[in-house]
């Protein structure tokens, strides 16, 4: 595996434990497309939205949406060799193109908050040093979109939306192979076998349903002393599924205020 591959899969990594992976597994997705179709089709079409693995593209007309439902498979099979699981279905939707409309001047980024700087810093500084700007200007980008738009991200995907979780991450909530990760990620947090948003969907399953193993063991542990130790491993498997981290003994301040200040370890 080369260096920069492997640099970028890290990078991936750190972001996705942050809760920042899947806004950017969309805007590779899309930002990938022109390159994938090459210059004649890019002109013609555009990357528009990614939606529990479909990837719509706007085409300007029909004959050329007719056209390209034949090269389907093929960029399909460009979009699993360069972002493995991410683009799983493809769409050609008719209509005209944004670039083929008049531009105006694009308006300046949002501002991010003190605040957020500093927890992107925070988060660069536990990667390698070669990876740390990496990491700002992906994690700077994908939160610059997220203000862009009124609604609240959605807890599952990252995507705007009035709805929290988002439609088509509540229909992955019902899917019994989310189901069935979300068990099993409650028991053994940092053994994956799903990938992209159908593993963030049973990770919030299984953050849920820990959350509320934790919410009704620490009254009992106040009158059952000895239940301690089953209120630590549970603390453990809700940080673990959190930070991605085995180790979590520094992230004690990610549980809820009354846990951390009863949790001496976890």
């Amino acid at each position: 595996m080369s260096k920069a591959r492997r640099s970028g899969e890290i990078v991936a990594q750190i972001l996705r434990q942050k809760g920042l992976g899947a806004g950017l597994q969309r805007g590779q997705a899309l930002a990938l497309w022109p390159e994938l179709a090459g210059p004649a089709l890019s002109e013609l079409t555009e990357a528009e939205r990614l939606e529990d693995g479909v990837l719509f593209v706007r085409v300007t007309d029909s004959v050329a949406a007719h056209q390209l439902t034949y090269l389907r498979e093929e960029f399909l099979r460009r979009y699993q060799e360069r972002l493995p699981g991410v683009v799983q279905e493809l769409r050609f939707v008719v209509g005209a193109a944004p670039k083929t409309r008049p531009k105006s001047p694009p308006p300046a980024p949002p501002r991010l908050s003190p605040g957020e700087e500093v927890r992107l810093q925070e988060l660069a500084r536990h990667a390698p040093e070669q990876l740390q700007g990496i990491i700002l200007r992906a994690g700077r980008a994908v939160l610059q979109k997220q203000k862009e738009n009124p609604h609240p991200p959605c807890p599952i995907c990252g995507a705007p939306s009035p709805e929290r979780p988002c439609k088509p991450c509540q229909k992955l909530l019902s899917d019994p192979a989310v189901q069935r990760e979300a068990g099993r990620l409650s028991r053994f947090p940092l053994k994956t076998r799903l990938e992209g948003d159908p593993l963030e969907a049973a990770r919030y399953l299984a953050q849920q349903k820990l959350e509320a193993q934790l919410r009704e063991l620490l009254p009992q542990v106040i009158q059952q002393p000895e239940l301690m130790p089953i209120l630590q491993d549970t603390a453990r498997r809700y940080l673990q599924l959190r930070t991605g981290e085995k180790d979590v003994r520094a992230y004690r301040n990610l549980l809820p205020e009354t846990l951390a200040s009863l949790l001496k370890e976890v």
